[in-house]
């Protein structure tokens, strides 16, 4: 099984120093092959958050694959949102908005659903376009059975019962239906600041809580996710902090069959 470690909303500008420490050395512990990382790296896309933020990803102790969150875009300044809204993440987080890697064991691409301007008055909601659907499914289009297929992105495609509030990524069920062909295996997101699994419409859909901040949601803790993934069976490890570190929680399997994936 390969490790792919999935962290989300580390939140620079409201990050918890002793737990970030305490990441670095349980990504040590553990050695994934990739770190996935969901989203809202900063908090109010800050020079200095940026800053903080790039040096935290050049000690990470495995290659990773990044995409911004809506955090990542100026809340306050405005004409920094709308004429050059991720100047500060392509200097100095990433040039690539949406990123794509793969090994002979998974294929991995990222799409930014964050928005400069969104269609409620809820700015925070992102969206998911009909080229990005496209481009998804182009680029799983050549996975191999061997190669396990990762969406990562930052908004939710599902919701569990009691936070529906929250909002789902704009056109999520056209997308889903979409992904029945050449669609995702897994979707790893975060943005809701709560850590869970569950199979929608065949695809797992897997979020991270906020790994490193306090913007923490009561009864969810700082947490992230490892996935081992094979073939025909992903098994995902949820961690929480607690007593001064992250520990083992919980974790559930996944088998794939000929509609789609399953829980065991």
């Amino acid at each position: 099984m390969k490790r792919i470690l999935h962290i989300s909303d580390l939140h620079f500008g409201r990050l918890i120093p002793e737990v970030a420490d305490a990441l670095k050395q349980k990504i040590i512990a553990l050695n994934p092959e990739l770190i996935v990382i969901s989203g809202d790296l900063t908090q109010r896309a800050k020079t200095s958050e940026f800053i903080q933020a790039a040096n935290f990803l050049n000690d990470l102790p495995s290659p990773y694959l990044i995409i911004p969150g809506n955090h990542d875009l100026s809340t306050f300044r405005l004409h920094e949102r709308f004429l050059y809204p991720w100047k500060k993440w392509q200097r100095f987080i990433a040039a690539d908005l949406e990123p794509a890697t793969e090994t002979a064991a998974y294929k991995v691409i990222g799409i930014n659903t964050a928005r400069r301007i969104g269609h409620s008055s809820d700015w925070s909601r992102g969206r998911i376009d009909a080229s990005q659907i496209k481009r998804v499914q182009d680029f799983f289009a050549s996975a191999s059975a061997q190669q396990i297929r990762i969406l990562v992105a930052h908004h939710p495609f599902w919701l569990p019962t009691g936070h529906e509030h929250r909002g789902l990524i704009g056109g999520a069920d056209p997308a889903i239906e979409k992904f029945q062909d050449n669609g995702p295996d897994i979707i790893l997101s975060g943005h809701v600041h709560l850590d869970y699994c569950h199979v929608h419409g065949g695809i797992i859909v897997s979020h991270a809580g906020t790994t490193t901040s306090d913007r923490l949601l009561e009864g969810y803790p700082n947490s992230f996710n490892m996935l081992e993934v094979q073939p025909e069976h992903i098994l995902i490890s949820r961690y929480h902090w607690s007593k001064g570190e992250f520990a083992y929680l919980t974790k559930q399997s996944f088998i794939k069959q000929s509609d789609g994936w399953y829980e065991q």
